[in-house]
């Protein structure tokens, strides 16, 4: 492994289906068909609220036992694995509040990405201070340019919720196949940042 071919990874919504998991959890308890391309915007309150009648985040907190059974985003597990294989360190970094940690251990070991690291951080951190990956591969879009401030690059995971995000210096990825394309062409090679 070169020293750059090292990648941050973002989990929800680029390796577990986070919005899919949520639209379905609407469809089963309350019968809502929710077009998920619909949903063009990363704070979910304005669109779920009415639906559920309160406070998504306390709903879904309620039902904590939700997302650990939620599918992976088509494409992330075996992609993980084929970069594993050509020698790239592959770091998890999602931010979780602490009531949710659990769930992400539960999910990984349910799912079993071959990552080499996990880091759960705070929902107010910065991914950049937790991590030395030269590239991060996420959904949302404040996530990247944080990056990118930081002297790094990165990917963003095409979602409807961040497709009109503008974030100069970033680089889109429509899914798991344009994000194998993009680290293999790159073979490592992003930019350091200064230390």
């Amino acid at each position: 492994m070169t020293a750059n071919k090292h990648v941050a990874l973002d989990l929800d919504d680029v390796i577990l289906d986070f919005v899919g998991g949520i639209l379905r959890w609407l469809k089963t308890e309350y019968s809502a068909e929710v077009d998920p391309e619909k949903i063009v915007d990363f704070n979910l309150r304005p669109f779920l609220d009415p639906i559920i009648g309160k406070n998504w985040w306390t709903a879904f907190r309620e039902r904590d036992w939700l997302w650990p059974n939620f599918d992976a985003v088509p494409g992330a597990i075996g992609a993980i694995e084929q970069l594993r294989r050509e020698g790239w360190y592959l770091e998890i970094v999602t931010s979780k509040p602490d009531w949710a940690e659990y769930a992400t251990w539960k999910w990984l070991g349910k799912w079993r990405p071959k990552v080499q690291r996990v880091t759960i951080i705070g929902p107010e951190d910065n991914k950049a201070d937790y991590t030395t990956a030269p590239v991060l591969v996420d959904d949302k879009a404040d996530n990247i340019r944080e990056f990118i401030e930081a002297g790094r690059q990165g990917i963003l995971f095409t979602r409807p919720h961040n497709r009109n995000a503008n974030i100069p210096g970033a680089i889109r990825a429509g899914g798991w196949a344009d994000v194998l394309d993009l680290l293999r062409a790159s073979d490592g090679t992003f930019p350091q940042e200064d230390k």
